[in-house]
């Protein structure tokens, strides 16, 4: 399916990442973070490597999963109107002042990501200027903008033939967000290339997972978890 890039938006109080990655990283401001912190401008092969990206790497669980199939059963699945094909285990970034969140501007098909594949970038702070993600507005014109996308909302875009990248974040705030990919079911093909970052197929079972029928019923308001986990 053709994607135009734009903007979802969902109830924070429904899926409650924020709280969950403020758990993650025991820090009540996100956009703050990076006080008392000193990195080096981070390159495309150590932009997944800060302290941050460790703790959520290493809780990423059935806190996260839940609200995770949720959004996808509730919000991303009626925008893509049939069943899907989805990443595991979504991509953290952080876009702390002074420096970069991805080590450079590129296509997803870069790094062997294929046609089908449709991006999800959901921030977990204010993003914009200088510390937002910045993307061309068709394939090869290369005048790239950034979009400006508040919490609560989620940006689709087709990261496999758009370039898209970030700037020098100038902004004094740090951007904490994560980002996912999504197949319709229909255009899903098992691919035998493997993920730059950890090296997995491009399969379900690999770097990807089918939603099933049990996402469609993954509790009720009163389940949703609300507190710091």
């Amino acid at each position: 399916m053709a994607i135009e890039t734009t903007i979802l938006n969902y109830e924070v109080d429904r899926y409650p990442f924020l709280g969950i990655i403020q758990g993650y990283l025991g820090a009540d401001r996100l956009d703050e973070i990076h006080e008392g912190t000193n990195h080096e401008l981070l390159t495309r092969e150590r932009d997944q490597s800060t302290e941050f990206h460790q703790a959520y790497y290493e809780r990423f669980g059935e806190d996260f999963e839940r609200i995770y199939k949720r959004l996808l059963a509730e919000v991303v699945r009626p925008f893509i109107g049939e069943d899907l094909v989805y990443q595991r285990i979504p991509t953290f970034r952080v876009h702390l002042p002074g420096n970069i969140a991805v080590g450079e501007f590129h296509r997803d098909r870069d790094y062997s990501h294929g046609e089908g594949e449709i991006n999800f970038w959901l921030p977990l702070t204010r993003a914009w200027d200088t510390n937002a993600v910045w993307i061309e507005s068709s394939e090869g014109a290369e005048d790239f903008r950034p979009y400006t996308v508040e919490v609560g909302q989620v940006l689709v875009f087709d990261g496999v033939n758009l370039a898209h990248g970030n700037k020098t974040n100038e902004t004094g705030k740090t951007r904490v967000s994560f980002d996912f990919r999504v197949i319709p079911r229909s255009q899903y093909k098992p691919r035998t290339n493997v993920s730059v970052n950890t090296g997995v197929k491009f399969e379900i079972g690999g770097y990807f997972a089918e939603l099933g029928p049990e996402a469609m019923a993954l509790g009720s308001r009163e389940d949703t978890p609300s507190a710091k986990a």
